[in-house]
């Protein structure tokens, strides 16, 4: 594997700027000053947030209203993730009570989080960051010195995995991201040492580690099973960014030479990004799929930890001292982008509209170009992939069959990346169809 860093910045542009964020994100209601650490969406408005002395709170109605749940603990909680309205964990860390044992509680509902089921982690001084399910049985854990761990039982038990020897095998582990149940990634790593990626092929089983950064990594970003973007740094580099375009062959470094502590990136739709930088109080923003980014300062200055998109047109971020925010998706209009080269292709009205259960979906590229057509339901969950791959000029019909999808609002969104030269940028528009069955 090669690791190329970048002294001059050929790919990657930046601009930072002291531009305020309330175009894009609104100060929302909040019961709580505690520090707020993590959140988790299911849907566009129900969704929990974790934080500082044992706090969980939920919402059902898009952060109108928070309801604080017993967590029957007083430790920080450092994640939760929710697999559904009903299944969900979270982990908390007792460090500063003095009474041990010292390490990690592990956290489960059945019901919501109306009741939580809090054991201790079986081997102290084991601080676990991340807690990831792929489905009620399947999840994994990564943390430190049991830095990856997976459960087949929905977490009555967890096993060791096997990681292939490196130096750095068993460096702290902070985030997982899959692109399907086999292939995914997790990510992490030690600040001034190195960062880390690990990849895995068979389902979390076994784990190849890589050395790919100088500073740790925060977060990874699949745009397709090729092309995949990770987002990490530390105090003294800032934010930088790792980029491959096979699928893990061949890894790029770059800096962005943004000052801050990256904590998270997240992508709206697939070229619209948000991250943010901790205690700068800044958000850094791509709306070109990672290739240039824009630092913004945040709303009230918020110090944000975390940001989730549950689906186009509603995002959440938290941050210390209880600060949430809410996207403006009236403001920035629904997952429609700025258009960088308005002509280079044309998306279509797809025909019919509405339709039951076949509709075509037209459109036209005017050099040769990389293209991405995905399918969305109204949550922004994505449904299916009709194009991903080297289309050259012309124009080109898709048929899309709903057969196996219930009546209503669905886009479908092109992402066009021009080839040819004459430009580098990623272009990307969004179109509305109805299925009425």
């Amino acid at each position: 594997m090669k690791i190329k860093r970048l002294l001059i910045l050929l790919l990657i542009t930046v601009s930072s700027v002291s531009l305020p964020a309330q175009e894009f994100w609104l100060s929302a209601y909040s019961p709580t000053n505690i520090n707020l650490k993590k959140a988790t969406f299911v849907d566009s408005v129900t969704g929990w947030v974790c934080g500082d002395s044992g706090l969980i709170m939920k919402t059902s109605n898009g952060g109108q209203n928070w309801i604080t749940q017993n967590t029957r603990t007083k430790t920080f909680i450092h994640d939760v993730f929710f697999l559904n309205k009903r299944l969900g964990w979270a982990l908390g860390w007792n460090i500063y009570n003095p009474q041990p044992p010292y390490g990690t509680y592990m956290l489960k509902t059945t019901n919501g989080g109306v009741d939580w089921d809090t054991s201790f982690f079986p081997i102290e001084n084991v601080f676990l960051k991340k807690v990831y399910f792929q489905d009620s049985l399947y999840g994994f854990l990564g943390g430190n010195f049991k830095n990856i761990l997976r459960t087949t039982n929905g977490g009555q038990d967890w096993l060791d995995v096997e990681i292939d020897s490196l130096v750095v095998m068993n460096f702290p582990v902070l985030n997982f991201s899959f692109y399907s149940n086999d292939f995914g990634y997790a990510v992490g790593g030690v600040m001034d040492i190195a960062g880390v990626i690990w990849r895995t092929t068979n389902r979390g089983q076994r784990w190849t580690p890589y050395i790919v950064s100088p500073e740790p990594n925060m977060d990874m970003m699949f745009f397709d099973s090729l092309n995949i973007l990770g987002f990490g740094g530390d105090f003294e580099y800032g934010a930088s960014i790792i980029t491959t375009t096979n699928s893990g062959a061949d890894w790029e470094y770059s800096s962005l030479e943004l000052f801050g502590l990256p904590t998270v990136l997240t992508f709206r739709t697939l070229t619209d990004g948000w991250g943010s930088l901790g205690y700068t109080q800044t958000f850094v923003f791509t709306q070109d799929g990672g290739r240039s980014f824009t630092q913004l300062n945040t709303p009230d200055s918020a110090v944000i930890n975390d940001i989730v998109f549950p689906g186009v047109k509603h995002g959440y971020a938290v941050g210390e001292s209880g600060k949430i925010l809410r996207f403006n998706a009236i403001t920035v209009g629904l997952g429609e982008e700025i258009p960088l080269k308005p002509k280079s292709f044309e998306l279509k009205q797809n025909y019919p509209n509405p339709f039951n259960p076949f509709t075509t979906i037209s459109y036209e590229v005017e050099s040769s170009s990389y293209v991405v057509l995905k399918v969305f339901d109204i949550s922004g969950k994505e449904i299916r992939t009709l194009q991903s791959g080297q289309q050259n000029q012309g124009k080109y019909n898709i048929k899309f069959n709903s057969s196996n999808l219930p009546s209503g609002v669905y886009f479908y969104n092109i992402t066009v990346r021009d080839l040819s030269g004459k430009s580098s940028n990623f272009i990307t528009q969004t179109k509305k169809m109805l299925i009425v069955k």
